[in-house]
């Protein structure tokens, strides 16, 4: 029988596996999804073009017969967004095993479109004409209702292409081969493998209710999350979460890996009813998600913090507002978190655990006294300052519910930066009495 400490040190090995693979999980998601960023950027813009909010122009564009150029953007950009997403996400997850990733993304990207319904009954000719069957894929299963098999077809290729490869499950060819062919036919048996198995994965799906594992990850996982985190209860502990992991020095990452692409899926949603003159279903989940993020100088809004230190009397916090000042103002605050520090201090526990929950209750009530909202297709980028986003995107009202955010992340952070301005200048004194 194994002995105690031979018992610890293999639970001990497999409790360090666990966090490495999680690690690699979220670090791998995050990046696939910073990836996607020109695309979505670049597709909002040529999205917002086509979707103006000034009827004249709508009209003008429906006239013309633009409207259907228009269209067919949305629907090779926002609409195919979890094509794009799983590509990435299984790349980025071979690329940080130190493996070839191109082969291990076009492989995901073929997964997925396995797994994806290709048979639909359509009217080939006229509205008179009979149904028959066509074959073609549907951006209803690509877009945003794809996005969480996007995430796990991505996951468990990445992982796949990986494990056979440190098994060596490769084609080795002579020396005499150029080396672009080599590398090129090399992975060919884990293709194989790889491909049948999502192919056995469609057909078993194919023999349940759900029909496909869409319909299935959709009714089971996916739709319950959209309801979750539209609620802006469930928004505002979410960002109180990870306003506590980046206290301790934690990126967000882990939190945002899990929810944010439930939040983007939401956010196309939104695009989609925009369009169609509809109610948006998720406007107060967005308005929310981005004046909780990081759009007021980084994760805790600590442009309050920044807009204190004005008030420093403290040689320390004069030159750290110097120093830090600007990153800030474009959300960035690792100066912050690491340098003032924020991380692992008592001091700014309270501002950092409060922040979310203050800024998100009263901007939450006053989103619904002013009847804000926005236009989804205006996308800036994260370094963009949250007033400047407001303002784009949502208007008069959205940027007053901005500066009231601002003003309210000051009142929280003054009080506490005093404490450490103060407790800072006594050891100044200190030391040059001792000097």
């Amino acid at each position: 029988m194994p002995q105690t400490g031979e018992k610890d040190n293999k639970l001990g090995i497999l409790g360090l596996l666990s966090v490495s693979l999680a690690s690699l999980f979220f670090s791998s998601l995050a990046d696939a999804f910073m990836k996607v960023t020109p695309i979505t950027l670049g597709g909002a813009f040529v999205l917002l073009i086509g979707n103006f909010p000034i009827p004249a122009w709508t009209n003008f564009l429906q006239k013309i017969g633009w409207a259907t150029q228009f269209n067919a953007a949305q629907n090779a950009t926002m609409n195919v967004l979890s094509l794009f997403v799983v590509f990435n996400f299984a790349y980025v997850y071979a690329e940080k095993c130190k493996y070839n990733p191109l082969p291990a993304g076009l492989l995901a990207a073929s997964s997925f479109m396995i797994l994806a319904p290709q048979d639909y009954m359509a009217r080939a000719f006229g509205t008179h004409a009979k149904l028959t069957q066509v074959t073609a894929f549907g951006t209803n299963y690509l877009g945003s209702s794809g996005m969480v098999v996007a995430i796990l077809v991505g996951w468990v290729v990445g992982m796949l292409y990986v494990f056979l490869n440190k098994k060596n499950i490769v084609i080795k060819l002579p020396d005499s081969v150029p080396p672009n062919v080599a590398a090129s036919l090399q992975p060919s048996l884990i293709a194989g493998i790889i491909l049948v198995l999502m192919t056995l994965i469609r057909g078993a799906f194919s023999y349940t209710a759900f029909g496909n594992i869409f319909d299935c990850v959709t009714k089971l996982v996916q739709a319950p999350l959209q309801t979750f985190t539209a609620s802006p209860i469930s928004i505002i502990a979410i960002y109180t979460l990870a306003n506590v992991l980046w206290f301790f020095g934690i990126h967000p990452n882990m939190v945002y890996g899990i929810v944010m692409p439930i939040i983007i899926a939401n956010g196309i949603v939104n695009q989609n009813a925009f369009k169609a003159g509809q109610p948006m279903p998720y406007v107060t989940m967005s308005m929310l998600s981005m004046i909780l993020n990081s759009a007021f100088g980084g994760q805790g809004a600590t442009i309050g913090l920044i807009i204190s230190m004005f008030k420093a009397k403290s040689d320390r916090y004069k030159q750290m507002l110097k120093l830090a000042g600007v990153p800030a103002l474009f959300n960035i605050n690792e100066p912050l978190i690491f340098g003032m520090p924020i991380m692992l201090n008592p001091v700014f526990f309270l501002p950092m655990l409060f922040e979310p929950i203050i800024n998100g209750l009263v901007s939450w009530g006053l989103i619904d006294l002013f009847h804000a909202t926005v236009n989804p297709f205006i996308q800036l980028p994260w370094t963009m300052p949250g007033v400047v986003q407001a303002f784009f995107s949502g208007g008069i009202p959205f940027f007053i519910i901005a500066m009231v955010v601002v003003v309210l992340s000051t009142l929280i952070w003054f009080p506490f930066f005093k404490i450490a301005d103060n407790k800072a200048v006594a050891e100044e004194q200190k030391s040059a009495k001792k000097a």
